[in-house]
This record gives C-alpha cells, structure tokens and sequence, in this order.
C-alpha cells in the first residue's frame, strides 16, 4: 500500500516539477510489482513465483495497450470515460495472454512488439498542445495514493489464490498508471497526459526488465538474490530512460 501511493504522488508530483518525460520514466520503477513478488517469494516454491513473473511479463504487453488506449481516447473523452476504455482494453488483452505458454523470453518479445506499435500509433499525438490546469493539492494526491495502495494489497493478496498464471497477469495490473492517469487528466489536462503517457510506453520497460529477469532467474538463484539482481535491472533501464536521448526525439 506504502509503495504504490508514493509512486502515484511521485509520478504526479515529478510531471509538474519535472516534466512528462522524467515523471513517464519513474512511473516504470518496480515499486508494486517488486512488494508483490516478495510476499509471494515468502508463501510459494521457486516455480510459482517464476510461473507467476513470466504472466507479468504478458500482462505487460496488456499494460501497452493500456496506455494506446488512454493516449487516443483522452483528447476527446472525460477523464472516467477514457480510463473505462483503456480498462476493457486490458481486460480482453490479459484474458487472451492467459493461454500463451511459460515462456519469458517469447512475453518479452511480444512486449517489445506491442510497445513499438503503441509508440508508433501514438506519434501524431506527440507534439499536442494544451493549456494546463490547477495542480492538485497534497491532500488530494495523498488521498488517491493511499487508495490506489489500497487497490493493490486486495489485487495482491487475493491474487495468490489464483494461481500463477492468473496471480501474474492480475498483480501486473495497472493500479498505479489508472490513479495517475485520472490525477493528470482532471490537474494538468490531456496534453500533458499525453506527453506522460507516451514517456511511460518507455517507462514500462524497467517493469518488463524486472519481471523477465525474476522469471529467467528465480529458479536458479537465491530468492532474494533473485529479486535484488531484477531490481537492478529495472532501477538501470529507468536511469537509462530518465537521460534518454533518442527517446526524446520520438
């Protein structure tokens, strides 16, 4: 709960201090997956969480959409309307990926493929103008943290009792993007949105680095080596990110 509320204020905070393309990047940091996978390293043998990692690699490739979905749908819609689209979109997405087989390295070549054709669909949005709105208050951006980490721990802890399939693709879910989605939309307005969301297309790369790298290694390294080794990926691809200069150019 903890994690996914301070990412939420941070990926909020950051966009109107920083800009969409670092607040993107950071909101690609493992800080729901990385607790998530721990209690389960805690409850279920080394095949498990490796089932369960290389759904959330699938389920990323959902999460592309995801964002696609927002990026084209919030120019024109209200806030809500625009993140029911992009809900249904990922729904329909994960129910289809549950069928594909435990193959982490095949869930990150499809996530590549996905992100490419989400970047470039999205493109002639890239340069979109709007005036921004009102930032939100502390108090508001608390608020919606502390019930996007609320969201979290029920996905979380019910999800262990699905399975690892299910367990992967429903933990993958992406609580974190919805509750900063809506907090930009409604503050900062589509524009802005969009810039961010486009940023975190990249961003969600550190995520998929996480989660392929857990799935690859789980069974062959200590548990907690195993997490550690994915952290570092994942913390490397959105440092990479934050100083990005081709991605700037997209």
């Amino acid at each position: 709960m903890a994690a996914t509320a301070l990412v939420v204020v941070l990926v909020s905070w950051s966009v109107g201090v920083f800009g969409p393309l670092i607040g993107g990047a950071l909101a690609g940091l493992p800080m729901v997956l990385g607790p998530g996978f721990y209690f389960l390293s805690q409850q279920f043998p080394a095949d498990y969480v490796q089932q369960a990692a290389t759904y959330a690699v699938y389920s990323l490739s959902a999460t592309q959409l995801f964002l696609l979905l927002i990026i084209l749908c919030a120019p024109t819609l209200s806030p809500w309307r625009t993140l029911l689209c992009a809900v249904a979109g990922w729904a329909v997405a994960a129910l289809l990926l549950s069928f594909m087989p435990v193959q982490p390295l095949l869930g990150l070549a499809l996530f590549i493929a996905v992100t490419a054709f989400s970047l470039r669909v999205s493109r002639r949005l890239a340069g979109m103008k709007g005036s921004s709105k009102a930032k939100a208050g502390w108090g508001l951006l608390i608020f919606r943290g502390a019930l996007a980490g609320l969201l979290v721990a029920i996905v979380t802890t019910s999800s262990s009792l699905l399975g690892p399939s299910l367990s992967g693709l429903i933990m993958a879910f992406p609580i974190g993007y919805t509750v900063v989605a809506v907090t930009i939309h409604q503050t900062l307005g589509a524009a802005s949105l969009v810039a961010t969301l486009r940023s975190a297309l990249w961003g969600t790369g550190s995520l998929a680095g996480f989660c392929t790298t857990l799935a690859l290694t789980f069974t062959h390294l200590h548990w907690l080596t195993a997490l550690l080794l994915a952290a570092a990926v994942s913390i490397a691809i959105t440092l990479l990110l934050v100083f990005r200069p081709w991605a700037r150019r997209d």
